[in-house]
Formats: C-alpha cells, structure tokens, sequence
C-alpha cells in the first residue's frame, strides 16, 4: 500500500476510490487521505462530502451483498458467503441482535473498524430499509470524516 502522500496526488478521484473500498471490507487509509488531500490544499468540505460519498457507496456494496444472500441469491457464491458468515456467526449475530434492539439508528456507528462491517452486513441479511441504511451509514460515515477534517484543519 502507497503512503498517503502518494495517493494524496490522485486527488479527489483518488479519495472517492480509496474511500469507497474503505467502506467495504477492504481495510484502506482512508482518513490519512483525507488529511493529506486537504494539506494538499483542496476545500475541506469538498473533500468530507467526497470522502463521505465514496465510504458509503462502499458500505453500500456490502449491505446489497446481504440483502442478496438474505433472498437466497448467488449460488456457489452464496454459499460460500453463506458459510463464511457461518465462521464469522458469533460476531454477525451480536450485530444483528443490536440492530434488533437498537434498530437502524444503530448503523451510526457503520464507520467502526470491523464491527461497523458487521452491522452493515446484519443490516442487509436482516432486511433493513434501503432509505434507513442510507440515511444513518451516511450520517455516521460522514461525521466521522468531518471530524478528521476538522482536527486536520485545526492542526495546519
């Protein structure tokens, strides 16, 4: 993996694709782009909305898989996510136990490392709304990324 100075020279193109595989199971440095983009000297609101829209779409790609496997969907892949999710069951239950109990308010907390792949995959196996989904991962995602900026700004 390039350093971020590196991937700070893609730019905002560069964030959106880091911060979308980010937002999926994909472990990226997504904040540390960030930082470096807006050090590079783009606007920081420019670079949160960016980041926030790449984050989600990723996490996006992973609560479609769910809702997929949750229909039945995918044979041989299904399966194999099937049994996967079986290994990873202990942790994928106690997400979907919280996401019963708190309900999808609970995707707030999306941006979490592991965990937030967690409740986002609960999120689509159990059926959560699409508009839910949206409206709470983006609002955690984004806050998150506002946060980094901001300490980012206040550190130059």
């Amino acid at each position: 993996m390039p350093d971020p100075s590196t991937l700070a020279a893609w730019g905002l193109p560069g964030l959106f694709i880091i911060a979308m595989l980010a937002g999926s199971i994909v472990p990226m440095p997504s904040e540390a782009l960030l930082v470096a983009v807006i050090t590079g000297g783009v606007s920081p609101a420019l670079a949160v909305t960016v980041a926030t829209v790449g984050n989600v779409l990723g996490a996006l790609s992973l609560y479609l898989l769910g809702r997929w496997v949750a229909k039945g969907g995918g044979g041989r892949l299904g399966r194999w996510f099937a049994r996967r999710s079986a290994r990873e069951g202990p942790r994928l239950e106690r997400a979907q136990a919280r996401l019963r109990a708190w309900g999808s308010p609970l995707l707030v907390l999306s941006w979490l490392p592991v965990l937030g792949d967690a409740f986002v995959l609960a999120a689509g196996l159990g059926g959560v709304r699409g508009a839910h989904f949206l409206v709470f991962t983006a609002l955690g995602k984004g806050l998150r990324y506002l946060f980094v900026a901001v300490s980012a700004a206040t550190a130059l």
